[in-house]
């Protein structure tokens, strides 16, 4: 498996078999491909940039039969042959020899010659191959893609080339392929440059690479399912529930004890490790035992691409300031290969980025939340649960077993209300930056083994500065459905806060109180009351007054946007709504009215308890 830009990919002479489907990429697919080379040239940084694989077979000449990535190669193709024919840059790609054969396809290679010789009767065949080439010529005409373009595109562009051993059985393979897909992904091309950078005669290093990779992969079961219990027990003690390893040598020692006896160890790479790259059930299922009890019932917060580069700025030491959020390292896994290929440079750095990465998993599995599947299912998907894993030993052997990653009750609930008030307000998977921020935090406090109080203080003291970082302009009460949404979540975890840990009295049912997806912002009185039945217009500053806003699902905003406040908490006091919406509704039951005198008196309630609490 190597990397085989544009210019290198064509020194060879390829064969696209029979039992592969003819060419059928249309105008969507190659225009995408040409934007998304362009997105990247577009950066100026020269970085490659990765298109996916290209899966070759020989067998007794010279010919490669190409087994997957034909689609992509057939393009290819066709742009060198437009660049050689009709562009302005012919001396760019004039060592480049394009040889493309189909295998009892006379037409279609035929019409591929042609197009090669730029004879101008082949377009006049209806053929994909000619259709193909004119999207090219229509797409590339254009100033924009200028020398530099293609100069790039020649350069950068790269394909993973994967040659397959002569003796493979190529029935498995399809058999395989049929069952995953047929690209490699971009977290499998980082894999691909992880183990790149492994010296090849380091059998145990690469057993650790595979082992720990594949653990952490599956992000729906604790990572300890991942290792056998032999290897499970010294990376995370007896009882199963903490990281021994201090860095990447004693975790290898772990890997080379447990593996002294395991005749079936190799370092090297089986065809069927080649194609399935992004396949962790696979030594997972080798290594499945009875004790192991765990179903897949919870799901993560993030995925596994965009977990990498949250693991890979803590292995670069990035700290975490709300003010600067969006520098460093990118949280985008567009860029996920490239962030890997400037970081990641040596042997000692994939070693050190995979003892990170582990650990990282186990801080996230630990004390990161997620959702339960076992809990009572909900439109939103919400079932916050904050779970460690831990060894349960009885008479029928040994399981893993979720509990509380908490003993103690209050820090249970402050740290999933927390997590869960950032989650519903950013629940994008990329540039997830709070995550980032709660990492630093935990993976300092687990390496220093503090106490739980220490641990809430900080989240605290991390929630507040979120607070005052949206809030410096001073004006951002008051700007109607523009408040930020992290303004009205701040809020109710501070009146949850205030009356279950504090022990305040809100009037208000906050026991019960759990964050959910509420995304819209809302005003309790409405912009477009119904004048014909005698309900007046606010004015702008009272309609856009923080008194007047609250936050809820965009489901319940449709349904209730032109309501008057009473229409409002008759249809839906029922539901689950956010305490500053409970506040409200009492309030106006309490006057039996909601007017500027309410909107104000709850406006100003509110400002001086945010306000009071994060100072």
């Amino acid at each position: 498996m190597k990397d085989f830009s544009i210019r290198d990919i064509f020194t060879g002479n390829y064969s696209i078999p029979i039992y592969q489907r003819a060419y059928a990429w249309s105008d969507k697919e190659i225009e995408t491909l040409v934007d998304d080379i362009y997105d990247y040239y577009s950066l100026k940084t020269n970085q490659n940039y990765y298109i996916g694989s290209l899966v070759v077979h020989k067998d007794h000449d010279d010919l490669e039969n190409v087994i997957d990535g034909q689609q992509r190669l057939t393009t290819l193709s066709l742009l060198i042959c437009y660049l050689k024919n009709e562009s302005n840059y012919k001396d760019l790609v004039k060592d480049i020899h394009v040889n493309l054969h189909f295998e009892s396809r006379k037409r279609s290679t035929d019409i591929f010659k042609q197009l090669k010789k730029n004879n101008e009767k082949v377009f006049d065949e209806s053929n994909e191959l000619v259709d193909g080439y004119r999207i090219l010529k229509k797409k590339l005409n254009s100033e924009q893609y200028d020398e530099e373009y293609f100069q790039y595109l020649i350069g950068h562009v790269i394909l993973i080339k994967n040659v397959l051993p002569k003796d493979t059985d190529l029935n498995h393979y399809f058999e395989i392929m049929n069952n995953r897909g047929e690209q490699l992904e971009k977290h499998e091309i980082v894999k691909a440059h992880l183990l790149g950078r492994l010296d090849e005669s380091d059998e145990i290093g690469r057993k650790v690479f595979t082992e720990v990779w594949n653990a952490c992969q599956r992000l729906d079961k604790y990572v300890q399912i991942g290792f056998n219990p032999v290897i499970r027990e010294k990376i995370f003690g007896e009882k199963w529930d903490e990281f021994m390893p201090k860095e990447y040598a004693s975790m290898k020692k772990v890997f080379e004890e447990g593996n002294e006896n395991d005749e079936s160890f190799s370092g090297s790479i089986t065809i069927d490790e080649i194609i399935q790259w992004g396949d962790s059930d696979k030594e997972q299922n080798k290594k499945s035992h009875k004790e192991d009890d765990d179903t897949g019932r919870y799901h993560s917060i993030i995925n596994f691409p965009n977990f990498l580069l949250h693991a890979l700025k803590l292995f670069i030491g990035e700290r975490f300031d709300w003010r600067y959020e969006s520098k460093g390292l990118s949280l985008d896994d567009k860029k996920l290969v490239e962030q890997f290929e400037v970081h990641i440079t040596s042997a000692k750095d994939a070693e050190g980025f995979m003892y990170s990465l582990l650990k990282t998993r186990y801080v996230f599995d630990s004390y990161v939340i997620k959702t339960d599947n076992l809990n009572d299912a909900t439109d939103d998907d919400s079932n916050w649960s904050l779970h460690k894993p831990y060894k349960l030993t009885s008479k029928s052997g040994n399981k893993l077993s979720p509990r509380n990653t908490f003993r103690d009750e209050n820090t249970q609930e402050i740290v999933v209300k927390i997590e869960s008030m950032f989650q519903v307000t950013d629940p994008r998977q990329i540039y997830k930056s709070f995550l980032f921020g709660i990492l630093n935090i935990l993976n300092a406090w687990v390496d220093n083994k503090e106490d739980e109080k220490l641990l809430v203080n900080q989240l605290l003291d991390f929630a507040k500065e979120r607070f005052r970082a949206v809030t410096v302009e001073g004006t951002f009460f008051d700007k109607g459905v523009h408040t930020p949404n992290y303004v009205f979540n701040f809020l109710d975890f501070v009146l949850w806060y205030q009356q279950v840990i504090e022990g305040k009295k809100h009037r208000i049912k906050a026991s019960d109180f759990e964050f959910k997806y509420r995304n819209s912002v809302e005003h309790f009185y409405p912009q477009n009351p119904n004048q014909a039945e005698n309900h007046e217009r606010l004015d702008k500053d009272h309609l856009d007054n923080f008194g007047n806003l609250c936050i809820m699902a965009r489901r319940h905003n449709s349904l209730r946007s032109n309501l008057m406040p009473a229409a409002k908490i008759k249809e839906f006091s029922s539901t689950s709504q956010s305490l500053k919406f409970e506040l409200m509704e009492k309030l106006a039951k309490q006057n039996d009215d909601w007017n500027v005198k309410e909107i104000m008196d709850h406006g100003d309630e509110m400002k001086k308890l945010l306000l009071e609490f994060i100072s």
